[in-house]
């Protein structure tokens, strides 16, 4: 089971960033928890330890770094994302660099924060479809169906035939082993 601590003080982007890494996830059995400070978060800790972690850095009860370190000191090859508002004004200390996968800046948007939990998701998700199977103009189309365009508003916009868009479709599908509602849910989900 891929367990995921995810540790937020804003309740509103809590939940989002859950369904977010939910989405992400592909394994038949996950564990998202969530957690609003670091009290919360340390007994997630005390009582299983999770697969990875993704944390703001300023908590209502501290700092995410000191949770970082905590984390990292009961599992040396723990791995962390850090999403922060002020990422200028930290600087990592030396014993997480080499746990830390990424310093997500809020104002950077959702593209880098996807991306990242994508690339985590991958390393420990081996259920999660292999994009690099895909080439340029399938991995277009794919972007596309997470956009919401159906099959035929794809071949307008990519200047096909209609029946070349289904055979992107059918060989997507076929390329990562899912479709209908998993592949959408995919798609919505991709790293820009």
């Amino acid at each position: 089971m891929l367990d995921v601590l995810i540790v937020e003080d804003d309740l509103i982007l809590l939940d989002f960033l859950s369904q977010e890494v939910a989405n992400l996830i592909h394994a038949p059995e996950r564990n998202i928890r969530k957690a609003p400070c670091l009290k919360t978060a340390r007994n997630f800790l005390s009582n299983k330890l999770p697969d990875w972690l993704l944390v703001d850095l300023l908590l209502p009860d501290g700092s995410g770094i000191d949770l970082a370190e905590e984390f990292v000191k009961q599992n040396p090859n723990a791995t962390i994302l850090i999403l922060t508002a002020q990422s200028d004004q930290y600087s990592l200390p030396a014993t997480l660099l080499r746990n830390v996968h990424s310093l997500i800046n809020k104002a950077e948007g959702l593209a880098p924060l996807r991306e990242a939990i994508w690339e985590i998701c991958r390393e420990l998700d081996h259920n999660l479809p292999d994009l690099s199977s895909l080439t340029p103009r399938q991995l277009q189309f794919l972007h596309l169906i997470g956009e919401g365009s159906d099959t035929a508003q794809i071949a307008k916009r990519m200047k096909i035939s209609f029946a070349t868009a289904q055979t992107y479709r059918r060989q997507i599908t076929r390329k990562l082993g899912i479709k209908g509602s998993a592949l959408i849910t995919l798609a919505r989900n991709l790293p820009k």
